[in-house]
Parts: structure tokens; C-alpha cells; sequence
């Protein structure tokens, strides 16, 4: 009996030695013959993968717990309710060209046959953001973001966009333009499509400041015919010191280009969905519906997303509930208008919301702002509560927590 006990507890230390090796990040020694050498550990990087999976019978409202989404409609008079519009699928989930009338948030990102769809109308502006719960990490060298997605564009005032930001530099809503919210972040790349045609070219910003770097002037429909059905690979590479962007299968890059070192190698990655009054002077556009599949980040590194139980808050509603406590050193985020918009955890003391890093040039009372503040850990409600502006009373929206590992 004690020799057989002897046995399995020889076995026992063998093999968690032999773990404690595999998870060593440095090489390990190993003996050959009379010498000692270094063998490597291949640690694989991780990889982020959305594939949307689903087959509902109707369009299924998407709002997972890995993503954060973020639907915005700037008019005071779409804060509780988009304006009408036909989004692609049927009520059924039938392919286009057939469609569905949806005037709710909730509606607007939605899941039908095995991917996403994003879909808004603003006759003032507005826009859908889309941010996994993964980092791009390109401190090792270049990483690659890849996403399929639909070609057929209702207008040329209906676009979309892709945001790479450090972390404590990203904007909730970012726009570079003057007609709605705060300006970019401070730092950030952007792979913009343009606004004549169904092009891309990039902008870097240091410190508020763009640099645009211009893509060939050649629409992917020279070489492709744009569907609403078909969704095609559009391929993101970038390290601190090189961005390239294009269609791989067409073998088709609009951007190939050195750039001045970023200073930062890791950031939140937001794709995005614009509408900015589409029917303006055109007789035949449309609001445009967007076909989503296939998200993958390259490496990728994880951080903690937690939802609010509300879309909203108000002065009827003015409080939220997280789905689980926030954890240590994590932030509050959300975008929010009016004065003094001010918040409490736990039914605390009342403090000033805190606004993100953004560049004032951009401020205006009727325009949303991005707000990123320290929240305590283990705090589960949260009330806001601010004054009124010439427009309107204060509003705050898509609310959650954020934490990094």
C-alpha cells in the first residue's frame, strides 16, 4: 500500500512539473547530449472571432454582453425613437431586396441568416458604433483587423468607418466633423469611407491633430459589383509604424503606407455606421442598411464590458442598474447632454460627470459628449441627474463599464 502511494505521488510532482514548464513564457533548457540549449515556447496569440451566429425567424435584436453598441440619432426629437425607415430583411428574415420597418433603438442592430445588420436614418445626423471587448494588440508588430461586409451604399451620405483608439484616449462617439458631437480623440487612426465614392483613405491624429493619408481614388465598384447580399473581406493592417487597408480577395489595397511612429500599440476598435440626412438632393438614395459577418482581431486583448440595464437615462428615469458590480479600477462610460450632468454610486455623494479628453474647438451645447470616469468597485446602481439646455432637458445614453484585465 505505502509503495503504491510512493507511485502516485511521484506521478502527481512529475506531472505538474511538466505544467509548470508549459506555462513559462521564457525558453526553457533542455539537455542534449552534453549540452544544455534553449528551446522556445510558441505562445500562440490570441485571436478575437465574431461570426454573428443565428437563424432567428424574425430580425433579432443584438446587443450581446461582449459588445458595447451605441446607436446615436442627434435631433431632440429622436431621442426616444428613430425616424421610420426600411431596413433590409424582411419581417421574416427574407433576403433582400425584401425589408422591415424599424423606429426603435433596439431595432437598428439586429440579427437575421447568420449575420449583423446596422441600419439608421437621421435627417440630422446620426450613427451606430459596434465595439467588441478585444484590444488590437500590435506591440509584437502588425496586427490585422478583417470584417465582411455588404457593398451596395443607399447613398453617398450614409458611410462607414473604422476607429482604432488607445484606450484612455477613445470617444464613444468620435465624428471629425463639425455638424454633431465633440471632434476625434486625441489619438486615434481612422479608415474612412468617403463621402464622392466608394473609396477609403486614413487619418491619423497625434494630440487633436489630423494627418490624412489619401487612398487611390478607385471605388471597389471597378472591380466588383456592389450587392446588398454579398458581403466581401475588407482587411485592416496596421503596427506602430505602418497602416494598410483594402479587399484582399481582389488583391486591392486603396492604402500601403509608412507612417511616423504612433507612440501606442494597443486600442479599442469601433466600427461604425453614418447617416447624415441621406435623401438630401437625391431622388433615388435611401437609408442605407449594412451587412456585417466575420469580425476577427489579430492579436486581440480581452477587457471587461458591463451593461446597464437601460438604453437611457433621464429626469423620469434616472437611474441604472449594472448587470454584475463594477470591478476594481474599471470606468464609467457614456454620452450624455445638458450642464452639470453630475452622477452617484450606491447612493453616495453626489460628483461632476467626467467628460474624456476631447477638443473644445468641437463643443456645442446641442451636441452629445463622450464620458469616461473612475467608478468604485463593487458599485451596481447609478444615478445621474443634470439641468436643462435651450434645446432641451439633459439625457444620457448607452451606458456601461469598462475595465481592463
Amino acid at each position: 500500500m505505502l509503495r503504491r502511494h510512493w507511485l502516485v505521488a511521484v506521478c502527481i510532482l512529475w506531472f505538474s512539473g511538466l505544467l509548470w514548464l508549459l506555462w513559462q513564457p521564457s525558453p526553457m533548457a533542455v539537455a542534449i547530449g552534453s549540452q544544455r540549449q534553449f528551446l522556445p515556447l510558441v505562445v500562440k496569440p490570441l485571436i478575437f472571432t465574431e461570426t454573428f451566429t443565428g437563424e432567428p425567424s424574425q430580425p433579432q435584436s443584438w446587443n450581446p454582453a461582449n459588445w458595447d453598441v451605441t446607436v446615436h440619432s442627434r435631433d431632440v426629437n429622436t431621442w426616444y425613437q428613430l425616424e421610420p425607415m426600411a431596413a433590409e430583411h424582411g419581417s421574416d428574415c427574407a433576403p433582400a431586396p425584401a425589408t422591415h420597418t424599424i423606429s426603435a433603438y433596439e431595432d437598428a442592430v439586429y440579427l437575421c441568416r447568420n449575420h449583423l445588420m446596422t441600419a439608421i436614418k437621421a435627417s440630422g445626423y446620426g450613427m451606430i458604433y459596434l465595439t467588441p471587448n478585444h484590444l488590437v494588440d500590435f506591440s509584437g508588430g502588425t496586427a490585422t483587423i478583417r470584417f465582411d461586409v455588404s457593398t451596395l451604399r443607399a447613398s453617398m451620405r450614409d458611410w462607414i468607418d473604422v476607429w482604432i483608439s488607445p484606450y484612455n484616449d477613445h470617444l464613444q462617439l468620435p465624428l471629425d466633423m463639425e455638424v454633431d458631437l465633440s471632434g476625434p480623440p486625441r489619438n486615434a487612426v481612422q479608415v474612412r469611407m468617403d463621402l464622392s465614392g466608394n473609396y477609403f483613405d486614413v487619418v491619423v491624429y497625434r494630440n487633436f491633430q489630423p494627418t490624412v493619408i489619401d487612398g487611390l481614388t478607385i471605388p471597389y465598384d471597378r472591380f466588383l459589383e456592389p450587392s446588398p447580399t454579398r458581403r466581401d473581406t475588407f482587411e485592416l493592417q496596421i503596427s506602430r509604424t505602418s497602416i494598410k487597408f483594402g479587399m484582399p480577395a481582389y488583391n486591392f489595397y486603396w492604402i500601403d503606407a509608412q507612417i511616423t511612429d504612433l507612440g501606442w500599440s494597443q486600442g479599442v476598435v469601433q466600427f461604425g455606421h453614418h447617416s447624415y440626412n441621406p435623401l438630401k438632393d437625391c431622388a433615388t438614395c435611401r437609408a442605407g442598411t449594412w451587412h456585417w459577418d466575420n469580425i476577427t482581431i489579430s492579436p486581440a486583448k480581452p477587457f471587461t464590458i458591463i451593461a446597464a440595464n437601460r438604453r437611457f437615462v433621464d429626469r423620469a428615469n434616472p437611474a441604472v442598474t449594472l448587470a454584475e458590480p463594477a470591478p476594481a479600477n474599471a470606468r464609467l462610460r457614456f454620452a450624455g447632454i445638458g450642464p452639470n450632468l453630475q452622477v452617484r454610486f450606491d447612493g453616495g455623494s453626489w460628483q461632476p460627470a467626467q467628460l474624456q479628453a476631447h477638443d473644445t474647438r468641437y463643443f456645442k451645447d446641442e451636441h452629445f459628449r463622450s464620458f469616461w470616469m473612475p467608478i468604485p468597485a463593487g458599485v451596481t446602481r447609478i444615478e445621474f441627474r443634470g439641468d436643462r439646455w435651450w434645446g432641451g432637458d439633459w439625457h444620457a445614453r448607452d451606458i456601461s463599464v469598462w475595465a481592463l484585465p
